[in-house]
This record gives structure tokens, sequence and C-alpha cells, in this order.
């Protein structure tokens, strides 16, 4: 041999032991996304089992849990948008509510850390006209009150405000959004319901508020309405 010349000994012309490469690192999101978009479409809730079964079935190719997730949420925020451009909503629907619903309280809050900088988001308000005047009509002067946490992407706590109507059943007045659970945020949102309140033409301050030990209440009830009756939940 030259070192350079070669020739095939022998041959085996059928391969037996070689099998299909199922995970195909070829596969992006992007790829998935949009050949996966009508089944999300149909079914924004999707489960991602199902979606890998789909795959194996429409491409035979294997693709891993946390991909179909990635997927998943890139076509819903296709479909109905992403968080950030939620939130970048809510001025205008902040005044289309009041504009369409005669009567209701609506207050987005935006803060600038840099002059000229974009605002960014930080409370916010909303009660509908109904639910006021239902509220000053129909039941007692009575608040309950409490917070739930968030658990999309962007965190925060969700603050309510609820009442008892005439069939003991409960009454949504009004809810918000802030960053926190804090005495702060507390008198955000109660000076919101006085100002609420006096928007439709009560003035009353001895209300009733009902509530667990939530951090920062008690001090922010008597801030806003200094003749109002504190209540503990059991």
């Amino acid at each position: 041999m030259d070192g350079v010349s070669w020739a095939i000994k022998s041959l085996t012309g059928e391969h037996k032991l070689c099998g299909r490469l199922d995970a195909n690192p070829m596969v992006s999101s992007e790829w998935l996304c949009k050949k996966l978009m009508e089944d999300i479409k149909s079914n924004p809730d999707y489960p991602v089992e199902g979606l890998q079964e789909r795959c194996r079935v429409m491409f035979r190719i294997e693709v891993k849990l946390r991909l179909l997730y990635k997927v998943r949420n890139m076509a819903k925020e296709l479909i109905h948008g992403g968080f950030s451009e939620s939130y970048g909503l809510l001025p205008a629907y902040a005044e289309m509510i009041k504009r369409t619903n005669p009567g209701s309280y609506a207050l987005v809050t935006w803060t600038k850390e840099i002059v000229g900088a974009t605002p960014h988001f930080t409370s916010c308000f909303f009660s509908f006209g109904c639910m006021i005047k239902g509220f000053f009509e129909g039941c007692r002067p009575i608040i309950g009150i409490d917070g739930a946490h968030l658990s999309g992407t962007y965190k925060g706590q969700m603050l309510t405000a609820i009442a008892i109507d005439g069939n003991s059943e409960i009454f949504p007045i009004a809810y918000g959004i802030v960053d926190g659970e804090t005495g702060d945020t507390w008198a955000y949102f109660f000076r919101c319901l006085r100002e609420m309140f006096r928007n439709f033409g009560v003035h009353r301050e001895d209300w009733a508020f009902i509530s667990d030990r939530m951090r920062g209440v008690d001090g922010a009830v008597y801030e806003v309405f200094p003749r109002a009756t504190r209540r503990v939940c059991a």
C-alpha cells in the first residue's frame, strides 16, 4: 500500500442495527409553534403531554416537555398578546370603562424613575358603576377586604373589597392590583374606595371593615377612615 490508496474488502448491503433518530436537534421552538398553532388556538390549555404525542404522530419526532411548555407559551402570546402588552393597555382599558360604564371608577398609576424614561406600572383600581350602585342600594355598610398573590409572569397582589347583599350572598365592590401587601398599598386601596364613594355622592366615614390579620390593614383603615369600625375574622 502506498499510504493513500484503499480498498473495500467486504460490504453488508442491508443495515439492520441502525434505528431512526427521533430526537432531532434541528427542531426549534419557532418551527414547532408554527406547526402546533392551530391545536393550541383551539385549546389554549392543551396538555403538553398531548402536544408531545401529536409530535410523535405527525412528525415522528420526540420533543422534550420543557420545549413544549415554551412552545405553548409562545403560541398563547401570539394569539392573545403577552403580559407586557396587556399591562400597557391598562390605561386605555380604564378610560373605556369610564366611557362605556357610567358611574364607574378606574385608576391606573404609573411612575417614572428617570425623566424621559418609559413609565412603569405600579398599581390600579377598578369598580364598575353597577357594583357601586348595587352596594349602596342593597347592601349593609360592612366591607370585607382581602388580598391574594398573583401567579403570572409579573408578580404582585390583588386586593379586593366585597359586601353581603340582601340574599346573604357575596357582592363584589372593587378590586385593585399592587406590587405587594403593605400599609402604603392598603392606604392606596382605601383612598380609592373613599374617592369612589364620594364621586357617587356618599360621604359617610363610619364603615365596618372585616378581614383576617393582614399586614398593614389596621393603620391604613384608620388613616383613611378615622371613624371606621375594624373587625377581624375568626
